[in-house]
């Protein structure tokens, strides 16, 4: 069961920036999230707005370099990190499944034990705390509800 408040303190402490994050890539699926975030182009106008909105809160991202959905849904984060900095995000790379112990999702180590406080299923998944740490939304591999990540988190925060 997911754990509905967070500790900001200790999940900054043990994650990772940005360019934390991005300084981590290697490989041939590192090199793919590279160019995935210099290649997108976030709307512009649904980027500002969604900074706005996002004041205040933090977006807690689980991932792994060999995720489909990461290279694609991470890279456009990350893009949109670089656009408007002042987002504030943490992110926990380098998950690893655990295919031979159905009881078990992910490995830890190597995945970080963040994943089972947050009870994590799938990646990526952007988790949306606010400022008390208090879980608010999630957005599980793709957007659900709108066609880009900003608009569907921009949406996400718009319906709290």
């Amino acid at each position: 069961m997911i754990q509905q408040t967070h500790d900001l303190a200790q999940l900054r402490k043990n994650g990772l920036t940005i360019q934390k994050m991005v300084e981590k890539l290697s490989g041939k699926d590192g090199e793919i999230i590279k160019e995935n975030i210099k290649n997108y182009q976030p709307k512009v106008d649904v980027l500002k707005k969604f900074a706005e909105k996002a004041k205040g809160y933090t977006f807690v991202v689980f991932s792994a370099d060999w995720c489909k959905d990461c290279k694609t849904n991470v890279s456009a984060f990350a893009k949109m990190l670089e656009l408007e900095p002042e987002i504030d995000a943490i992110f926990f790379k380098g998950l690893k499944s655990a295919p031979l112990d159905l009881d078990v999702r992910w490995r830890v180590p190597p995945s970080p034990l963040e994943v089972n406080e947050f009870d994590l299923r799938k990646i990526p998944t952007f988790y949306i705390l606010d400022s008390s740490g208090k879980l608010v939304a999630q957005m599980i591999e793709n957007p659900e509800h709108k066609q880009t990540l900003e608009e569907e988190l921009l949406y996400l925060l718009e319906n709290l």
